[in-house]
């Protein structure tokens, strides 16, 4: 497969969108649409974006590091290999039963809470039970990928993707919750459905690569051995014994060293060791499938910190006092940060500037609660110095390139920001029909979502030009529908997919294979969305 084929595809996408800031007119909303000159971007300018996408969007980056810190210290653990096995062997002959939970427990939380980001905490635990049961990369991927994407699609409580969008169309978060629902749902069957029908015809079968020119390590053993053996032979041919037996000295030298290179990898007393993700990178199909350990160790310590990390996760960002007047929260936290010994609030003090539940900071009290989780693990199990700094430093190096990746795939959004023109393709869309028309207000809403990566952005660069041309606030309900649907889909193919891409680049997928796996299902959904669009229109 080809390396770094994800980052090849980021770079193409953000040089053709620099060319059409110099193809077509800038394009702004201000009251009425003002269409001027063009605003070219400079080779300076989009080596300056990075660091501007840093600066606005850095606080995801940080959070994917941290995830990455908390996995490279969980490996060092004997509890988190024996939770894989253990998963994998008690769902052995029922592995579509997993898939199908997985695929459901995910849709809902996204769509129930809105934590299409934070969910990428899971992401790592679900892959390398899914590749340990046999699965390849691809279905790792749609097995993670997709249900994000189906959450989103048919959000229906989560503020986080549905309030600037509800706030510009003057909606309540409850409109069109039976359309919601219904998305939703049909998402969760047809991915069910594709991994199930794929999965059966691919279980224990790796994804092949692209390109033959770049082999897997295996090969390129195999051709370094034909190649020592071309050699030997030659000299055997041109009477260099000597040669001959020197060469066949190192080789049984090497065989021997990479043999206890091999068992070495495996470490002491069944604990992972550095090498381990190392080995397992190797293979350009899997990750870190972790081995049984001889070394046993009590798994429920570690399935109580991950299960409590990912509902506080869920339940840190959820509307509790807007949609459902609740004040448990935010008074919990003052009772706690007001409380005083001596006259001294010493909770305050010690806890700092802390948001209630509801309010957490994906930059800040996130990253923090998974930190402050990590190190809670390490201690229950033991996990010495060495290893404990080793996991931090090997988990930083598999976050720091998905993280890259999300930076890259926000340059897309600082770029058509500063260089604004995709409002030349909506009111070209806009005008080819008066009043709404579905399909091109579909075409809209997948070129916002394309351009734009987040949400808010989505709704920002499109959404007040379309209510001058749409005035009817009757059909807002449905455009809001149609947005917050299609930008999830989106995130299923976009190269501008900040859940697609760190994920694809992880797992070492490249984009090519990716869209030639999903895309009878991105049109499946795509045909069944504009369904419903009508439908809810004729309603």
């Amino acid at each position: 497969m080809k390396k770094h084929n994800i980052l090849k595809v980021l770079f193409i996408t953000i040089l053709a969108i620099v060319l059409c800031t110099w193809i077509f007119p800038s394009a702004q909303f201000q009251e009425t649409l003002v269409e001027g000159e063009r605003i070219q971007a400079g080779l300076f300018d989009v080596f300056a974006y990075p660091m501007i996408a840093l600066q606005y969007f850095g606080s995801i980056l940080l959070y994917v590091v941290t995830c990455g810190v908390f996995y490279g210290v969980a490996y060092r653990t004997s509890a988190y290999h024996q939770l894989v096995q253990k998963i994998t062997d008690g769902f052995k002959g029922m592995e579509h039963i997993f898939l199908a939970t997985v695929i459901i427990l995910i849709s809902v939380i996204v769509s129930v809470t809105g934590i299409s980001v934070p969910i990428l905490f899971v992401f790592p635990f679900i892959i390398d039970v899914v590749l340990k049961m046999g699965y390849n990369s691809l279905i790792a991927a749609t097995v993670t990928v997709g249900p994000t994407v189906a959450g989103i699609a048919g959000t229906t409580l989560g503020v986080m993707t549905t309030s600037y969008l509800n706030q510009v169309l003057e909606l309540s978060i409850f409109d069109e919750m039976v359309s919601k629902i219904v998305i939703l749902i049909i998402f969760v069957i047809l991915l069910i459905a594709q991994v199930i029908l794929y999965g059966k015809k691919t279980k224990n079968v790796t994804v092949q690569a692209e390109e033959k020119s770049t082999p897997s390590k295996a090969n390129e053993l195999k051709e370094e051995a034909e190649v020592e053996e071309k050699v030997v032979t030659k000299e055997k041919t041109t009477g260099k014994k000597s040669t001959t037996k020197s060469n066949s000295k190192t080789t049984k030298k090497n065989s021997s060293k990479s043999s206890k290179t091999n068992s070495k990898s495996t470490g002491k007393r069944g604990r992972p060791s550095k090498n381990s993700a190392a080995m397992a990178r190797d293979n350009s199909e899997t990750l870190v499938i972790p081995t049984k350990s001889e070394k046993k160790a009590n798994i429920w310590p570690f399935v109580i910190i991950f299960d409590l990390l990912l509902i506080m996760l869920a339940i840190s960002v959820f509307d509790w006092e807007g949609l459902f007047d609740i004040t448990w929260f935010s008074e919990a936290k003052e009772a706690v940060t007001t409380y005083e010994i001596f006259g001294f609030p010493i909770f305050g003090k010690l806890l700092g500037q802390l948001n209630a539940f509801g309010e957490w900071n994906i930059g800040i009290e996130m990253p923090a609660l998974i930190l402050i989780a990590t190190c809670v693990l390490a201690l229950i199990y033991r996990v010495k110095w060495q290893d404990f700094i080793d996991g931090i430093c090997d988990g930083f190096k598999k976050a720091i390139g998905p993280a890259t990746i999300i930076l890259l795939t926000y340059v897309v959004l600082v770029l058509v920001t500063y260089h604004p023109f995709q409002l030349v393709f909506t009111k070209f869309l806009l005008d080819l029909t008066s009043g709404i028309n579905v399909v091109t207000m579909t075409l809209t809403a997948m070129l916002a979502s394309f351009f734009n990566v987040d949400i808010t952005y989505v709704v920002q660069s499109t959404l007040p030009y379309v209510r001058t041309v749409i005035t009817d606030s009757g059909l807002y309900p449905l455009i809001g529908i149609i947005y917050q649907s299609i930008y999830g889909l989106i995130l299923l193919v976009a190269p501008t997919s900040f859940i697609l891409m760190p994920t694809l680049s992880y797992l070492n997928v490249s984009y090519k294979q990716w869209i030639s796996h999903i895309w009878k299902l991105f049109l499946t959904l795509l045909a069944i969305l504009v369904v419903i669009f009508l439908i809810i229109l004729a309603l």
